[in-house]
């Protein structure tokens, strides 16, 4: 089985006949021209997967032949790497700006030879997956989206509907407060104790579908997670075809919404909301539940007549620890999160435990108190980049973002995003920890 197809081009005979002899001993599958021309018309009917060119050709030198094989869309992401007998720095950057990836000097070194071809080749191909896996991912959530409107056309007429109706003669549905892409929210009064609420209404997709699952997986981890900092789940049910929760009412705003008002917030302040966060996950814990969604928009700053309260939103993805059905709420190979939030591990596809939430608490304390992503991106979004960067890079220098930012509390936030899950706090010391800066 071949390793890869490669195209060499060199106008001299001694020189083209030993390079292709080292590759093809390695199993590599070469074509050979001799010069510009020929290469020009091979590469019509067929795509190398990486081009040997050497630079000093009589006909057309080896950097014009590189601009012209660049300015074709069909081949303008196929690596080449120059050969040449000349060894100074200048000759070499001539090949990078001509749009050349690496540079081999002659006369040829075998292992020099194939080491960077597979370097090279190696490089090129994990970039023309991710393109691949990018494209499907934007295809996906075109998809996504012509789902989304058509239910929406239908979600529209039920949610018009609804106010004013009773729920299995118990909850009165009232005006609505809000809607996103698995539901709407409105105010509503628990008739048999005289309160209002919040009710939380499922779009209809069906009662075996995906959504639901999410839907009754939040209402089972709201109703174990029973602490001040976290949404309290009054009831469920099934009304006339349509999954409602019943919740708390609260009053205030989203941290989501915070931030876009104001970017970041002081050290202190950051700290007040993200230590609150921590003690409620501590506690969804310790009742084996894994929220594995924590980010600003599911942090909610509610007005309570006692003063402010932080509270964790949506359980909706959480992963109950000793579920033994083991039913997966999203398909094998989807990603389950926001990838912006997510630890290293929960990105390879492992099963997060609960220092995944301590490592997406870091992300979104970093945001408080930077006004900035974890990781600068070229792209606002770019699933293949984000991955890459929580894989592979060193988080941004807090210190750099948030001038005079306490040593101590960087410190905190350093060691919730640390890359090895075994390496970061609790999310109870966590707690205990931002208590000291807020």
């Amino acid at each position: 089985m071949s390793l890869g197809t490669l195209l060499a081009v060199d106008d001299t005979p001694e020189n083209l006949v030993l390079l292709v002899g080292i590759l093809e001993r390695a199993g590599y599958e070469v074509r050979a021209v001799n010069s510009a021309a020929r290469a020009l018309r091979l590469l019509e009917r067929e795509t190398p997967e990486l081009i040997l060119l050497d630079i000093d050709m009589p006909d057309t030198s080896g950097l014009e032949l590189c601009r012209q094989i660049r300015a074709r869309p069909a081949l303008a992401a196929v690596p080449v790497v120059f050969v040449s007998a000349m060894h100074d720095l200048g000759h070499r950057l001539e090949g990078f700006e001509a749009g050349g990836v690496d540079y081999v000097t002659k006369p040829f070194e075998e292992a020099e030879v194939l080491a960077r071809v597979a370097t090279q080749l190696r490089v090129h191909r994990l970039q023309r997956d991710l393109e691949r896996r990018n494209a499907e991912l934007l295809a996906a959530q075109e998809r996504l989206l012509r789902e989304q409107q058509r239910t929406a056309e239908v979600f529209s007429t039920v949610a018009t509907l609804l106010p004013g109706r009773l729920l299995d003669d118990a909850y009165r549905v009232e005006t609505l407060i809000g809607s996103g892409g698995f539901g709407s929210v409105y105010r509503g009064t628990d008739l048999r104790l005289d309160r209002a609420v919040a009710i939380k209404v499922l779009r209809p997709m069906g009662r075996e579908s995906e959504a639901l699952a999410r839907f009754r997986r939040e209402g089972v981890a709201s109703c174990r997670v029973r602490h001040a900092n976290a949404v309290e789940v009054f009831a469920a049910g099934y009304w006339q075809g349509v999954p409602y929760l019943v919740m708390e009412l609260l009053d205030g705003e989203t941290l989501a919404a915070r931030l876009g008002r104001e970017r970041k917030l002081p050290p202190r302040e950051a700290a007040a909301i993200a230590g609150p966060v921590a003690t409620a996950l501590d506690a969804a814990h310790a009742a084996r539940v894994v929220h594995r969604d924590v980010k600003p928009d599911n942090v909610f700053l509610h007005r309570s007549p006692a003063g402010p309260v932080v509270k964790v939103l949506d359980f909706g993805i959480a992963r109950l620890l000793d579920d033994e059905d083991g039913a997966p709420v999203t398909r094998t190979g989807h990603l389950v999160g926001t990838p912006e939030y997510m630890a290293p591990e929960q990105l390879m596809g492992e099963a997060p435990d609960a220092s995944a939430d301590v490592y997406a608490l870091g992300v979104v304390l970093f945001r408080m108190l930077t006004g900035e992503q974890v990781f600068e991106q070229q792209e606002r979004f770019d699933l293949a980049e984000t991955v890459l960067l929580h894989l592979t890079s060193r988080p941004r220098d807090l210190a750099s973002l948030a001038p005079g930012l306490d040593a101590g509390l960087a410190a905190v936030v350093g060691r919730m995003l640390a890359r090895r899950p075994s390496a970061r706090p609790s999310a109870r010391e966590v707690a205990s920890q931002l208590a000291a800066f807020a």
